[in-house]
C-alpha cells in the first residue's frame, strides 16, 4: 500500500513561518589558521582565518564540505560531497586559491602536519600520497599527528551489523609500521565517543566522552567529560553526570570545557518538560566548577563546535557559525515552509506513547518500523492509555510491546527494556536483543530483525546505504525510510524520513522527539543529511 502525499512540489499551508536567527547574533572571529566550509548562494564558500579561498560545489543539496588547515594556514584542505561519515574527494588551496586536486575515494577526514596531508580513504591511511597502512572497521577517522609527526592519532568503530557500530576506539598509527596501537578502547565495561583533537597549554590531547551505553540515558550509570594525552595517559576525567553529553569542546588553556547536556527520563510520572531548565549547551570554569548555560535547549542545526576563547562557538556548514551567548535553540532552528514532498503517517513515541511501565530508551528501531507500518500493513489499531504528557490514548502503542499477529507471523518474542524490566513482545521483543554488549548488557536493534519484522508484516523492504537521491526517490514513490545514524553525535539512533525539503533536509518522524532530545513532539522535523549521518537504511 502506498504512503499518501501530504505536500508535494507547492507549499502545503505552513509548518511555522521562516526565520532567520543567525543574521541578528554576533558572528564568529576566526582564528588565523581556523579553516571552515559554509553554505553560500554558489556553493560552499571555504575560509581559512576568516578569509575566503574558494567555493566548491556539491552534487546534491543535502551533502557538504569538509574543510581544514595547515597550523600556518597556508594550505587548506577539502573534502567534497560529505555526507555526515565520508565524501568523495579531497583537494587543497593555497594561500591564492590555487587547487590541487590529490584524490578521489570514500574520504572520511584529511589532516595536516606541516606541509604533508594525511588522509583516510575507506581503511586506508594515504601518507603524502603514499598508502602507509590500513585502520580497520566502519569508517575510520584520522584526528591529528602526533606532536612528533611520527604518527597519527584515529578513531576506530567496529564494521557491526547494529548499533554497536556507532562505538569509538581511540588508536595511535605508527607511520613507520602501519600498526594501530590502542589508546582507550571501548568495551563491555565503557563506551568513548566524540573524541577530539585539542593542544593545551602546548600538550596534544583527544578529549572524549564516557559511558557504558550505547544509547542516549540508556542505563544508571554516569557520563564523563574525558581527556587523554597522545600517549593513551588519562589526564583528566569531570563532569559525573547521570544525564547525556552530547558532545563536548576543551579550551586550549585548560582552564574551562564546553558541553551540550540532555536531560535522561528516569520517571515518566515526571513528563517530557522535567529537563526544560537543564538542556542546553554550557560553558564550565574547571577552577571554580561554575558552569554557565549559554544556549538554552538543544538545537539540531547549530551544534558545538569549538571555544573562542571563553566563549563557546555553535553553528554548522548550512547554516554558519556564531558565538553563544543567551541563545534560544527553538529561535536557533527556526521554522520553514513545507516545501518539496511529505508523505502522511503516524507519529509514535518510544517513550511518550508506550505503556507506562516501559523503558522505551532502547526502542527506537522498534518505534521507527511501528511507524512505518501503521495505517497500511497495520491497519487495526492496538492502543494503550498512557499518562503523559497528559492523559492520551496511543492508537499503536501495543504494537510496540504486547504479542500480536499478522500475515502469517506471531510476534512473540520477548525481550527486557532498557531498565532491564519486563518480557515485551511485540517490535521491541521481535527487534532488540543483546547484540552490543554493555555491562551488564542492554538490548538494542539489530539491523537485520529491523528488516525482517518490516518484511514479516508485508512491507516491500529495500536495505542499504542509500545516497540522499534514492531516498527522495522511494519518498516520491509513496515509501518511508528508516535511518540508522548518528543524529547529532550522540550515538546510535532510528527514526523515520517521510518527506524532503528543497533545501536538500528531509522531514523525519523522530521517535525520541524535537531534536533527539527526548521532547514529546517529535513529528515532522527537518534534519539535515549531516545530522542525521545515515550509515543504515530501510526503504519500504
Amino acid at each position: 500500500m502506498t504512503k499518501t502525499s501530504l505536500a508535494l512540489v507547492v507549499a502545503l499551508g505552513t509548518l511555522a513561518a521562516a526565520v532567520s536567527p543567525a543574521q541578528a547574533a554576533e558572528p564568529y572571529s576566526e582564528s588565523p589558521s581556523l579553516s571552515q566550509a559554509v553554505r553560500s548562494d554558489t556553493g560552499y564558500d571555504v575560509t581559512v582565518g576568516g578569509v575566503k579561498r574558494a567555493t566548491v560545489q556539491v552534487s546534491d543539496p543535502a551533502y557538504t564540505v569538509r574543510s581544514t588547515s595547515s597550523a600556518d594556514g597556508s594550505s587548506a584542505a577539502v573534502i567534497s560531497d560529505f555526507n555526515g561519515t565520508y565524501g568523495t574527494s579531497v583537494q587543497t588551496f593555497d594561500r591564492y586559491g590555487k587547487s590541487r586536486f590529490i584524490a578521489r575515494g570514500a574520504i572520511t577526514s584529511a589532516v595536516f602536519h606541516g606541509s604533508v596531508l594525511a588522509y583516510a580513504d575507506g581503511e586506508n591511511v594515504v601518507v603524502d600520497g603514499v598508502v602507509a597502512g590500513k585502520l580497520k572497521g566502519r569508517a575510520p577517522q584520522l584526528l591529528g599527528f602526533t606532536s612528533d609527526g611520527t604518527g597519527l592519532l584515529a578513531v576506530q568503530h567496529p564494521d557491526a551489523a547494529d548499533d554497536s557500530t556507532y562505538v569509538g576506539s581511540l588508536v595511535r598509527f605508527d607511520l613507520k609500521s602501519g600498526a594501530a596501537k590502542p589508546l582507550i578502547s571501548s568495551d563491555s565495561t565503557a563506551l568513548y565517543r566524540d573524541f577530539k583533537l585539542v593542544d593545551i597549554l602546548g600538550e596534544r590531547h583527544v578529549s572524549f566522552i564516557k559511558h557504558n551505553e550505547i544509547y542516549r540515558c540508556g542505563g544508571a550509570e554516569p557520563q564523563y567529560l574525558g581527556l587523554v594525552s597522545e600517549d593513551g595517559v588519562v589526564r583528566s576525567l569531570v563532569g559525573e553526570t547521570r544525564n547525556h553529553y552530547r558532545s563536548a569542546v576543551w579550551s586550549t588553556d585548560g582552564a574551562r570545557v564546553a558541553y551540550e547536556v540532555m536531560g535522561c527520563v528516569s520517571d515518566k510520572l515526571l513528563g517530557p518538560n522535567q529537563f526544560d531548565g537543564l538542556n542546553g549547551v554550557y560553558v564550565q570554569e574547571l577552577g571554580t566548577g561554575k558552569a554557565s548555560r549559554v544556549v538554552e535547549g538543544l538545537s539540531f542545526n547549530y551544534a558545538l563546535t569549538a571555544l573562542n576563547g571563553s566563549e563557546a562557538v555553535v553553528g554548522s556548514p548550512q547554516k554558519g557559525y556564531m558565538k553563544a551567548a543567551g541563545l534560544k535553540a527553538s529561535t536557533l532552528d527556526g521554522q520553514v515552509t513545507t516545501m518539496g514532498r511529505l508523505n502522511r503517517a503516524e507519529y509514535i513515541h518510544q517513550l511518550w506513547d508506550t505503556r507506562n511501565e516501559f523503558n522505551g530508551n532502547s526502542s527506537c528501531g522498534p518505534t521507527s518500523a511501528v511507524i512505518d507500518l501503521v495505517t497500511y500493513q497495520l491497519p487495526n489499531e492496538f492502543g494503550v492509555q498512557v499518562s503523559q504528557p497528559s492523559s492520551h490514548w496511543s492508537k499503536w502503542g501495543r504494537y510496540i510491546t504486547d504479542e500480536f499477529s499478522n500475515r502469517g507471523t506471531t510476534f512473540n518474542r520477548t525481550m527486557n527494556d532498557w531498565s532491564r524490566t519486563g518480557s515485551w513482545k511485540g517490535a521491541h521483543g521481535w527487534i532488540t536483543g543483546y547484540y552490543c554488549g554493555g555491562n551488564p548488557a542492554r538490548p538494542c536493534a539489530s539491523w537485520e530483525s529491523e528488516r525482517d519484522f518490516l518484511a514479516r508484516n508485508g512491507a516491500a523492504v529495500q536495505q542499504g546505504n542509500f545516497t540522499p537521491a534514492q531516498v527522495r526517490a522511494f519518498i516520491d514513490q509513496g515509501k518511508f525510510v528508516i535511518m540508522s545514524g548518528s543524529w547529532g553525535s550522540t550515538a546510535g539512533h532510528l527514526s523515520v524520513v517521510i518527506g524532503y525539503h528543497d533545501n536538500g533536509s528531509f522531514y523525519v518522524h523522530d521517535t525520541y522527539g524535537a531534536g533527539t532530545d527526548g521532547s514529546y513532539d517529535g513529528a515532522n522535523q527537518l534534519y539535515t543529511w549531516g545530522y542525521i549521518a545515515p550509515v543504515q537504511m530501510w526503504a519500504a
